[in-house]
């Protein structure tokens, strides 16, 4: 149930109910996506990856989804959950964004459009199976939502547009390097792996 104000703008009203399906939807394409892996990786090579896969979907899947919800039931935490949930997420794609480009460079564009085989370079559990493409559509849900959360003040956000983006630069901008620090040890983790066969 939308417990929103009717005058709730639209756009906040589709953050809320975005980020309910990307906070549910997430851990769920985790799990199919460590299921492919359980076909071409046995569970005891890959379990670091694997718990690490699971690990980062359940922290993404319950900022998400907190933010969603938070926005929609209108609590006071809701405007620096969104900035948590907005700046991790920024900071782990765009960083898998780069790697994945970076790697694309080396080995051709279909790394790019298709990341996704039973061949390591194209494969990888740090990556969720996504390609760059599947990535900058949550890269712009979240540029646009945090817009949204700026420009549409919430109940109990700052009144002022200065102060929302001043209280919203410092939550974003850290979780975002602690975004880009997850990927970075989750694709370590692969490397090392790959360092392995």
């Amino acid at each position: 149930m939308d417990c929103m104000d009717p005058k709730t703008p639209w756009r906040l009203k589709v953050l809320a109910w975005g980020n309910l399906f990307i906070g549910v939807i997430t851990p769920i394409g985790v799990g199919i996506n460590i299921l492919g892996a359980l076909e071409v990786f046995s569970v005891e090579w890959a379990s670091g990856s694997i718990l690490l896969a699971a690990f980062f979907g359940a922290i993404f899947g319950y900022l998400t989804g907190r933010s969603g919800w938070g926005i929609l039931k209108r609590q006071i935490w809701a405007y620096k959950m969104t900035c948590i949930a907005g700046g991790f997420t920024l900071g782990y794609v765009i960083f898998g964004i780069f790697i994945m480009t970076v790697s694309g460079r080396d080995r051709g564009l279909e790394i790019l459009i298709r990341h996704g085989s039973q061949d390591w370079w194209n494969w990888s559990l740090s990556h969720f199976q996504h390609s760059v493409l599947r990535e900058i559509p949550l890269l712009v849900w979240w540029v646009l939502g945090l817009g949204t959360l700026v420009r549409y003040p919430l109940p109990w956000a700052p009144k002022s547009l200065k102060d929302r983006v001043f209280d919203g630069l410092g939550p974003v901008a850290g979780y975002g390097l602690l975004g880009c620090i997850a990927r970075c040890f989750q694709l370590a983790q692969d490397t090392m792996l790959s360092s392995q066969r």
